[in-house]
């Protein structure tokens, strides 16, 4: 188990290239918002670029690795490795430049090509482990991968089309597919960390939850796309009571000596805030940017940062200990969470405070990626120090 470690899983190749991409995207973004860099107006539009990439380049690059890494714990069966592995990154990579392109030149058709080719591929991968193995209760996380590739492919041909659909719509549902996503495998994978790690703690985990809170939460998420106001704020209201009584049952207080454990336990807490701030936007009492980055930066910026730090020292062979620079990147990760939200406000942006919390929100959150670029690139792609294959 020697020489060069990167096409050995799919954790390693797809975390380093979301962590880099977070950060470059994020300092682009800011640079674009705030005059410092021109572009032609009748090119893809930097909101559109940004709200895209952040989803279907950022989040799914971490999601992509995360499934195809577990895949092969679940199932024994690697996905892919070597060759095919590298051509899957390479084609998301790709699609990353082709949308980035299209800032300056129309290069849309190509990055919808390379971009529908490798939500395909992906699903066709983790589609062939689980069959083989039977593992037919993990085929709901299939299905939410196979929802992501319909909705990007939706975002394309709004794009492309003369139809007058908005394309941050298919962008905005799958950040809600998303969150399904962060409510079925939080409520699999955070209490199981917190009982592994603090010894003697006893949580409360009632099996109501394991089918109450993805539904409430799904029904919560109809409701606010559908449902008139008054429906669709009781069902999020619903949906984030029923959150909160599964968070608090895992008794998120404890871990706040282990920084490992409290930055995914404080990330799912973000899935009932955006859940309030859904119903209250329903009644026009809070802008849309509101749930979608408490959502977009909250909830999945700091279980993202969670599990990508987890996983990597894991399956490299290291143990599950945050140093300084885990803590540092969390703490920057939940910084860009609070000023980002804070920065929707419409009290905020009243007092003219929304350019200087964008500033803090967008610098911390690519200095916390590129933190976690410079500190694990070298883990994830040199071999696993213990010898053993992954």
């Amino acid at each position: 188990m020697t020489g060069f470690g990167l096409w050995r899983l799919g954790f390693r190749p797809f975390y380093l290239g979301a962590a880099l991409l977070a950060s470059t995207a994020i300092l682009l973004w800011l640079a674009l918002l705030l005059g410092a860099v021109t572009l032609p107006s009748n090119h893809l539009s930097p909101v559109v670029w940004h709200a895209h990439e952040m989803v279907f380049g950022f989040a799914l690059a971490v999601i992509a690795g995360f499934l195809l890494t577990a895949s092969n714990n679940w199932s024994g069966i690697l996905p892919a490795a070597g060759l095919p592995l590298a051509t899957l990154c390479l084609i998301w990579f790709l699609a990353r430049m082709a949308m980035a392109l299209s800032l300056l030149h129309d290069q849309i058709v190509l990055a919808a090509m390379l971009d529908i080719t490798f939500n395909a591929l992906l699903a066709t991968l983790l589609f062939r482990v689980l069959w083989l193995a039977k593992l037919w209760k993990n085929f709901s996380l299939l299905g939410i991968v196979t929802l992501l590739g319909a909705l990007n492919a939706w975002f394309y041909i709004t794009l492309l089309s003369d139809t007058p659909s908005n394309p941050l719509y298919p962008i905005e549902m799958a950040l809600l597919a998303i969150m399904m996503l962060l409510v079925i495998m939080g409520g699999r994978v955070i209490p199981n960390f917190t009982q592994n790690a603090i010894r003697g703690i006893s949580l409360w985990k009632p099996s109501f939850f394991n089918g109450a809170t993805p539904i409430t939460t799904l029904l919560g998420i109809i409701g606010w796309v559908t449902a008139p106001p008054r429906i669709a704020f009781v069902l999020c209201l619903i949906a984030a009571a029923i959150n909160t009584a599964r968070w608090v049952g895992w008794k998120p207080w404890k871990t706040f000596r282990h920084p490992m454990l409290c930055v995914l336990q404080l990330g799912y807490a973000w899935i009932p805030i955006t859940l309030i701030c859904m119903g209250l936007e329903s009644f026009g009492l809070a802008p849309r940017s509101l749930p979608v980055h408490a959502l977009a930066t909250g909830a999945m910026g700091l279980i993202i940062a969670g599990m990508i730090t987890r996983t990597a020292m894991g399956h490299t062979g290291r143990p599950i200990i945050a140093s300084r620079i885990e803590t540092t990147f969390f703490l920057l990760i939940g910084t860009s969470a609070i000023t980002r939200v804070l920065a929707s406000l419409p009290s905020i942006q009243a007092d003219n405070w929304t350019n200087p919390l964008l500033i803090t929100a967008g610098t911390t959150w690519a200095l916390g990626f590129l933190m976690y670029a410079i500190r694990y690139a070298p883990w994830l792609w040199r071999p696993r120090i213990d010898g053993r294959p992954g």
